[in-house]
C-alpha cells in the first residue's frame, strides 16, 4: 500500500509535463501564507536551470541551482506579501507569466 506522500508525489509529477530537452533535478512543495506551491527545477541540455511554480514557468533560465534557489526565495516573499493583501496565488502567477512572455 502506498503512503499519502507517495500518492501526492505521483499526482504532482503527472501535473507538469516538462519540455523534451529538460529533465527534472529537484521538486519541492512549499507552504506560503496557507497556500501550497509545487516548485520544479529542471535542467536543459546546456546546463541551465528552469523553474516552474504550479506548472507556470518563472521566465528565463538560471545559470545554476544556487541562482534559481535565490530567485525562488524572492518569489516566495512576493507571494507572502501579496497574500496579505488578499491577492490570490493564481493572480500572482498569472502576472509573472504575462511579464515573462
Amino acid at each position: 500500500m502506498k503512503t499519502w506522500k507517495q500518492i501526492t508525489a505521483e499526482l504532482n509529477e503527472a501535473k507538469l509535463k516538462l519540455p523534451k530537452d529538460q529533465k527534472e533535478v529537484k521538486r519541492q512543495t512549499e507552504r506560503v501564507s496557507g497556500k501550497s506551491l509545487d516548485i520544479v527545477y529542471a535542467e536543459d541540455k546546456r546546463g541551465k536551470i528552469h523553474v516552474y511554480v504550479d506548472g507556470v514557468s518563472m521566465g528565463e533560465p538560471h545559470r545554476n541551482m544556487k541562482d534559481a534557489d535565490k530567485e525562488m526565495k524572492n518569489v516566495k516573499k512576493l507571494i507572502l506579501q501579496m497574500g496579505e493583501e488578499n491577492i490570490t496565488k493564481e493572480e500572482i502567477l498569472g502576472v509573472i507569466n504575462e511579464v515573462n512572455i
